[in-house]
């Protein structure tokens, strides 16, 4: 039994950061990010499951190895996963251009080895993991499910776009363990500017516990019951396009060792406080200054 699988593919990007286009495209996504931060905490039993070309399947091999991922299995894929990022001090990231849309994932494609595992984080990076999936996940595996909702897509120019109805709300209610959308991503899910408010719509229609990122503000936790208000005690606005991935890699990290939900969220804000975007995707993180910082996070938690 692995603890844990991460589903979502792989992205390759072209990233100009300050005016200076990196020499070669860097390795990203979601999935990439979730599956480093688990990593880096220090948790060895898990797979990697995501579509790729063959064009970038033996330099996707190669750098999973340098960084330490593992196991993966890959779908193959007519195309990699892509933009053309532009990065600035300050800015948030901005997506010039879509170079690559991978392969849906496909039932079919997963094998039911992987099921087993203890939690199942699901990280699209382009829609490729849809309702249908999702809902065979769930319904065949006894595993937590975690998602990322990551609500960007392509239109039919190939420009980046963001849906506001999150497909998998249409399926079987709360079939999900937890999901953990941005604030942003919470407002469009639910057409809510109160995260609070947010928070109670998701766990009614979508999971069973919601964690909204509060950018520089921390998190807020929804179980159903009680809100767990999560500081960051950082005045950084994390401004990474996969902060909220790195934030759930900290989470599953939590979980995986039996902290409570709350304590899971303030290990996520602790992580995300170490990302730099110069850094990626190989940001520096030590296990002992992540789970400092979060025992410090966490003597601030305001229970509601």
């Amino acid at each position: 039994m692995y603890d844990l699988t991460v589903i979502g593919c792989p992205s390759y990007d072209w990233i100009t950061y300050n005016s200076v286009k990196r020499a070669t495209r860097t390795l990203s996504g979601p999935a990439i990010t979730a599956a480093l931060t688990t990593t880096k905490l220090g948790i060895e039993n898990m797979v990697l499951i995501g579509s790729i070309s063959s064009e970038f399947q033996p330099q996707f091999i190669n750098e999973l190895d340098n960084y330490g991922i593992p196991e993966h299995f890959s779908i193959e894929s007519p195309e990699t996963g892509g933009f053309e990022i532009e990065c600035d001090d300050d800015k948030d990231p901005v997506i010039a251009s879509v170079i690559g849309i991978p392969k849906r994932i496909g039932i079919r494609e997963i094998p039911e080895e992987f099921l087993t595992s203890k939690i199942i984080a699901l990280c699209p990076l382009l829609q490729e993991i849809d309702a249908e999936l999702v809902e065979w996940i769930c319904n065949s595996s006894d595993a937590l499910i975690l998602l990322d909702p990551q609500l960007r897509t392509i239109d039919e120019n190939r420009r980046v776009s963001v849906i506001s109805e999150l497909y998998v709300a249409s399926r079987t209610r709360s079939f999900i363990d937890y999901i953990i959308p941005s604030e942003r991503e919470a407002f469009l899910i639910t057409g809510e500017s109160d995260p609070f408010v947010a928070a109670e719509i998701i766990v009614d229609s979508i999971a069973d516990h919601c964690v909204i990122t509060l950018d520089s503000q921390g998190c807020l936790l929804f179980d159903g019951d009680k809100y767990s208000v999560i500081p960051s005690q950082s005045a950084k606005v994390c401004d990474l396009m996969d902060a909220s991935a790195a934030f759930l890699g900290g989470f599953i990290f939590g979980l995986l060792n039996d902290y409570t939900p709350s304590s899971c969220a303030a290990l996520g804000t602790s992580v995300v406080t170490f990302m730099f975007p110069e850094s990626r995707p190989d940001f520096p993180l030590n296990l002992t200054n992540v789970l400092q910082k979060a025992d410090a996070i966490a003597l601030d938690i305001e229970t509601r």
